[in-house]
């Protein structure tokens, strides 16, 4: 194997930036006075000891504050044990109820409003539950008719479809399995009556 040769007309490599060489704390303050220097270097001995001081305190409190806490929580009666499961399965509760009552909003909704969704963003769901946990369907009803009276351009748009087995469009229209079926239906109604 041949070795590279060397181009002499190409740049070195530059090595790795040159790190700076630490300066001490007395060279930095060698600008100062005797008087001064001298103060900060004993302030900042008298910070550093301090700090060492409050490190080796903290290593020796932790182990303690460990302890501390598993005492406590072994120490917690059965009764508080419950009373946090109470309050977990409490919460619990109240966001199921919280959907259920979306989803009666969403339920009721449908077909008065373009988007059930929107009802249910503009009803307080916590006013139709009673104290021992019923959805107040009735309520909802009369308050989703007030806030359509309030704010009607969230309405479903009525009006009659057009029937395209009648004719009178150039694009023919895809009936949906309901639709085909309501159409079945009312065929076999009129043939039955008449």
């Amino acid at each position: 194997m041949t070795e590279p040769v060397p181009n002499p007309d190409a740049e070195p490599i530059p090595g790795p930036p040159e790190q700076p060489k630490p300066v001490s704390l007395e060279d930095s303050l060698s600008g100062l006075d005797d008087a001064t220097r001298d103060f900060v270097l004993n302030e900042v001995r008298s910070a550093r000891g301090e700090a060492k001081n409050l490190r080796e305190r903290l290593k020796e409190a932790e182990p303690i504050v460990t302890q501390w806490r598993q005492l406590e929580e072994e120490s917690k009666t059965e009764l508080e044990k419950a009373q946090e499961r109470e309050r977990a399965a409490t919460e619990r509760i109240s966001q199921i109820t919280n959907r259920a009552v979306q989803a009666e909003v969403r339920a009721l909704a449908a077909g008065k409003f373009a988007d059930p969704g929107d009802a249910a963003a503009f009803l307080d769901a916590s006013t139709y539950v009673s104290g021992d946990g019923d959805i107040d369907a009735a309520k909802i009803a009369a308050d989703l008719d007030d806030l359509l009276a309030k704010k009607p351009h969230l309405a479903a748009q009525r009006g009659p479809r057009p029937n395209p087995a009648q004719g009178g469009s150039s694009n023919p229209v895809q009936l949906t399995g309901s639709d085909f079926m309501n159409q079945a239906l009312r065929a076999a109604a009129g043939r039955a009556s008449a």
